[in-house]
């Protein structure tokens, strides 16, 4: 790994300018990155780690500027995917898994993005959270786009920029808790990858603070585009 370390510590920093400037995006990313040099499960394991590093410096950044209530309720659903998605891993091919999971978030994206007008309002089984929530769990503990799941939900409700970026670490931090301990649970938590996390978390906090410089440069419209391209392009990255 020595050889792909500084590759390893750009890809970081960046991952960390996504997370903090647009709020998804970042484990994807990263995830593609480090799967380069790494087995998957490997991967999936450092990442595991740095995910906690992610959410504190995003948490840090946006600290009480959640809705709490919405969070909460996202939460719950989440913990309940990544339950299903951990178990996923242990009976499915990753990459199978990898495939379908970036179609649909490739088509889903692309779909908003395509759209007139973006639907405000709470209203439906997708508006209650219990879908994205789920989802989002899934994804977040079978390739690390937790984000880009709740992130389109997120987008639909009458939030601020603030209010989201704070709700989506919210949620996402509490998602990666949990991943954390039933990563454990199944074994994938090993000393090598809690090394390198350990090697790479600095950066992390690095690119936080570089993109909150970056997010007050940039137009909450350009933002909002900008997140809904990303989710495509990772969802089409993880079709490789």
């Amino acid at each position: 790994m020595h050889e792909y370390f500084p590759l390893a510590v750009l890809a970081t920093i960046i991952a960390g300018v996504i997370r903090t400037s647009v709020g998804v995006g970042a484990g994807i990313a990263l995830t593609a990155s480090l799967s380069l040099a790494l087995d998957p499960r490997l991967t999936l394991a450092v990442m595991a780690f740095l995910q906690i590093g992610f959410g504190a410096s995003a948490i840090g950044h946006y600290w009480r500027k959640w809705e709490t209530s919405l969070a909460i309720r996202l939460i719950g659903w989440a913990i309940l995917g990544v339950i299903l998605g951990t178990w996923l891993i242990s009976v499915l091919p990753l990459d199978w898994t990898r495939r379908v999971l970036g179609a649909g978030l490739a088509v889903f994206a692309a779909i908003e993005l395509i759209r007139r007008e973006v639907l405000i309002g709470n209203g439906g089984f997708w508006g209650s959270g219990a879908v994205a929530g789920v989802a989002s769990g899934i994804a977040g503990s079978t390739a690390n786009a937790s984000g880009a799941v709740l992130a389109i939900h997120l987008k639909r409700l009458a939030l601020g920029y603030d209010a989201f970026m704070g709700t989506l670490s919210l949620v996402v931090m509490g998602h990666d808790i949990v991943r954390l301990a039933l990563y454990g649970t199944f074994g994938l938590l090993t000393r090598e990858a809690f090394m390198l996390a350990a090697l790479l978390l600095p950066f992390v906090f690095v690119g936080g603070w570089i993109g909150t410089k970056v997010r007050n440069r940039v137009p909450e419209l350009v933002l909002r585009r900008l997140v809904l391209s990303l989710v495509v392009v990772v969802g089409i990255m993880l079709l490789r």
